[in-house]
């Protein structure tokens, strides 16, 4: 994010607070649960210089995302709970689902989603190296094997300009031993990653 956009005393809406957050998440589905557990873990291995300056600690920038989201408590429930079914369930590698949301992240220069798909791929052991094509993916997507590389620009058309997919773009997909279930995975992890990146720039999070 750059700093020409950021609001140097916070996000652009007042967040609830830590503790009101996870009062909402009291009685959310399981997979919200689960997606605040895996919030934690990321918060806890989050290097401080990727902290912006605005905040001072990893947690107060974490928790000024669900805090907002807590304006809407129902909402926040939802949103969490899809996040956290999005990237546990189905079928594909978790890995590469944080891979394939960090790179639309990095296109749109979400910081808090960068670093929150980033560090969730290192907590799958994703190698540096590879979580590195993100931040440049036409530059380094040939690094990456043929099938991942066609499953990410299909993910990334579908939420750039999805009225240009194609007949061809999910052939391709099938060439590659994708199926009808695979391509909606892959096209619901982009949208959700889209949404929350849209989510943290809209309010500067």
């Amino acid at each position: 994010m750059s700093s020409e956009a950021e609001n140097e005393s916070g996000p652009r809406i007042e967040p609830e607070t830590a503790d009101t957050v996870q009062s909402v998440l009291e009685d959310a589905p399981e997979a919200a649960q689960a997606n605040m557990a895996r919030a934690e873990a990321i918060l806890d291995r989050l290097d401080e210089g990727e902290i912006p300056d605005k905040y001072d600690t990893e947690g107060e920038w974490g928790f000024a995302f669900t805090g907002a989201l807590a304006q809407h408590p129902e909402v926040f429930k939802i949103w969490w709970a899809e996040e956290g079914q999005v990237f546990e369930g189905g079928n594909l590698d978790r890995g590469f689902k944080e891979l394939l949301a960090a790179v639309v992240a990095h296109e749109r220069g979400a910081a808090i989603c960068i670093a929150w798909h980033t560090t969730s791929a290192a907590i799958e052991d994703v190698d540096p190296e590879r979580s590195a094509i993100a931040a440049d993916f036409d530059a380094n997507k040939e690094q990456l094997p043929d099938e991942e590389r066609v499953a990410i620009e299909f993910a990334r058309k579908s939420v750039e300009t999805p009225a240009e997919v194609t007949d061809a773009d999910v052939d391709e997909l099938r060439a590659h031993g994708y199926d009808d279930a695979d391509i909606v995975e892959l096209t619901t992890t982009a949208g959700t990653a889209a949404k929350f990146a849209n989510f943290a720039l809209t309010l500067d999070i």
